[in-house]
């Protein structure tokens, strides 16, 4: 009996901060559902992964194109994209300017940061790319968007943000489990360590 109870102590243990997490990751993304896009300076795309072949993983392509449609209604005259190279070749950013050229945004409109290799660089290395105090939009996934929001506030941005939708609705249900304990997960991580 006494052993029967310490087991469901542990598992306990284990499952109710678990689901605590996955709860706050829920919520990050239900708030990040919501576009919030306002006449700006310029639109942040995040990075995302580029594939071994060097093309835009599904994520990657989704954000850039929802970028391209914000620019294509004129609610920012540049479009800024972040990343630098992850696991594979070329930089993110190198893979998203190609994918905005093909669809026909000038290259005088496209500005790129080939260093960063986190949320925050990504915001940092944008906002060394713009006039101080910029307003920008921030492109995401909405698991994604209040940290990009958060962390292009704290490099001197006015942010707002507008998810990307359809590429992240299509993900499997695993998938997005995943990255929305993960994102809650960073999230904690830096309240705790007041980064």
């Amino acid at each position: 009996m006494r052993l029967r109870r310490l087991i469901l102590s542990l598992l306990a243990c284990l499952v109710i901060p678990f689901l605590s997490l996955l709860m706050f990751g829920v919520w990050l993304e239900r708030w990040g559902r919501t576009d919030r896009a306002r006449k700006s300076d310029a639109i942040i795309v995040f990075g995302a992964k580029v594939r071994s072949d060097g093309s835009a993983s599904p994520l990657l392509r989704a954000r850039t194109w929802h970028a391209f449609e914000l620019w294509k209604r004129g609610l920012a005259p540049k479009i800024v994209c972040t990343g630098g190279v992850g696991d594979y070749p070329p930089a993110e950013s190198v893979v998203q300017g190609k994918l905005l050229l093909g669809w026909g945004v000038p290259a005088s409109d496209i500005l790129r940061d080939q260093k960063s290799t986190s949320t925050r660089e990504n915001a940092l290395f944008a906002a060394e790319l713009l006039p101080s105090s910029a307003r920008v939009i921030a492109v995401s996934d909405p698991f994604h968007v209040w940290r990009c929001r958060r962390d292009c506030t704290r490099a001197g941005l006015r942010a707002s943000t507008s998810p990307e939708l359809p590429g992240w609705d299509e993900l499997p249900l695993w998938s997005r489990v995943f990255y929305c304990a993960r994102e809650a997960t960073l999230v904690i991580r830096d309240a705790l360590l007041g980064s």
